[in-house]
């Protein structure tokens, strides 16, 4: 049976410019895996804790020499001898070591890196793709088959604003979706082909073609409407039907721009109330036929989501985000108290993959819509990707179809549908 020997962590720069923890395993017959961990900007108060330095001479702060000091000297040589097939059994354990709630202990940075290490040398000894090897171990930990059917529905960021650019849009991306009814290589095609109209659009208004950190463009637009609007004239451009072959979605990371129980967006002159903001909202989805609604309303107005998930349609995937924070306790709450009907997983928002496929299974069981979505602050590995077909979720979100740390994780949903989802 396959062993480790052992495991090394060392620092690597994220797409955003910080330090992050890479990884590697080497078996005891001497194959290797590797993986990183992202980071995010727009962080709810809810999610598991990321370990940094806050060594102000060093990266600004930002360094993570101290979790991977953790796994070099704490962490590795306890695992060394250990199966790679030893997923949940490893997970819990790391859960426990750490001992707190949010994984402010060990960081789940730190806990993360361990647990995808040992997905992918899991799938090395089994001689699977990541994937199906994904797809078995959620078998055999909830005894509940997922057949391999498709790759799921991409949701393509083309504009950024919020906290992800500095524009003056409220809203952080403005996204455009394939029709589910197409399979992967058509869905990539057309969201790269719209990322290419917009930019044209863009620079023929004088708009600025500069990009945002997830790769989506950051137009100097006076209103949350005008980045609806330039999206529509897009897809009108290349002659697709809105609402047939694409539809729009929006993150709209309130969180951002709620503040002594007021909504402030560019929309309005004055700041909003709960009430009239929603009022906004319902307007909103009215005219433009958004989908996808991400975090509408701030995490803390717990109210609020539930009026809006009263009065939308099922057609409408209204989605949480820093509301679940990838948590089961919160998600098991959002389903007792119907405040929204879809959710979005980060692994990094949680710490292990085993707790990643809790909260799956639990939406999954109450027919809630699974989004898997990158980090703001990305590397170059494609996990998540594999991670999204092995659990079948119903979206993916790795923002724009441009920069490397995007379209990695595409393409790498591209290869499994041509090559591997037999």
């Amino acid at each position: 049976m396959a062993t480790i020997k052992n495991i090394q962590a060392y620092e690597i720069i994220d797409s955003r410019g910080f330090p992050t923890i890479e990884g590697k395993l080497i078996l005891a017959d001497g194959r290797q895996v590797a993986t990183s961990i992202p980071s995010g900007i727009s962080v709810g108060k809810n999610e598991a804790v990321e370990l940094r330095d806050r060594d102000p001479n060093r990266f600004e702060g930002m360094g993570v020499s101290k979790p991977i000091s953790y796994i070099n000297n704490l962490i590795a040589p306890k695992l060394a001898g250990v199966s790679p097939l030893k997923q949940v059994e490893v997970d819990n354990w790391l859960i426990k070591a750490d001992g707190t709630k949010d994984k402010s202990r060990l960081g789940a940075n730190t806990i993360l890196a361990i647990s995808q290490l040992f997905v992918k040398a899991g799938a090395l000894v089994s001689n699977q793709p990541v994937f199906q090897y994904i797809n078995s171990l959620y078998e055999k930990i909830f005894k509940e088959k997922i057949n391999l059917e498709r790759i799921p529905t991409p949701i393509f960021t083309l504009i950024n604003g919020g906290s992800h650019s500095n524009n003056q849009l409220d809203f952080q991306e403005f996204q455009v979706i394939p029709s589910s009814s197409n399979n992967f290589s058509t869905a990539y095609q057309k969201g790269v082909e719209l990322f290419h109209q917009l930019k044209k659009i863009l620079e023929f208004r004088n708009a600025n073609i500069s990009v945002g950190i997830e790769g989506g463009f950051t137009p100097n637009l006076a209103t949350n409407l005008d980045g609806l609007d330039i999206l529509i004239e897009t897809i009108n451009k290349k002659k697709l039907r809105l609402g047939i072959d694409i539809f729009l979605g929006l993150d709209i990371a309130a969180n951002h721009f709620f503040d002594n129980n007021y909504y402030h967006i560019k929309d309005r002159q004055q700041p909003l109330s709960s009430d009239k903001y929603l009022e906004f909202i319902l307007k909103l989805l009215e005219n433009y036929r958004i989908i996808v609604l991400e975090d509408p309303v701030a995490e803390n107005d717990w109210k609020s989501w539930q009026k809006l998930n009263s009065q939308l349609s099922q057609e409408t995937y209204l989605v949480g985000d820093d509301l679940l924070s990838t948590n089961k306790d919160l998600l098991t709450k959002a389903i007792k108290e119907n405040v929204c009907n879809s959710l979005v997983i980060k692994p990094n928002q949680i710490g292990t993959v085993s707790e990643v496929m809790e909260v799956f299974h639990l939406a999954k069981k109450n027919n809630f819509t699974a989004i898997i979505s990158h980090r703001s602050g990305e590397t170059t590995d494609d996990f998540i990707a594999d991670l999204a077909v092995g659990l079948q979720a119903d979206f993916v979100k790795f923002g724009a179809p441009s920069r490397g740390e995007c379209v990695v994780k595409y393409n790498r949903l591209w290869q499994i549908e041509r090559d591997e989802l037999k």
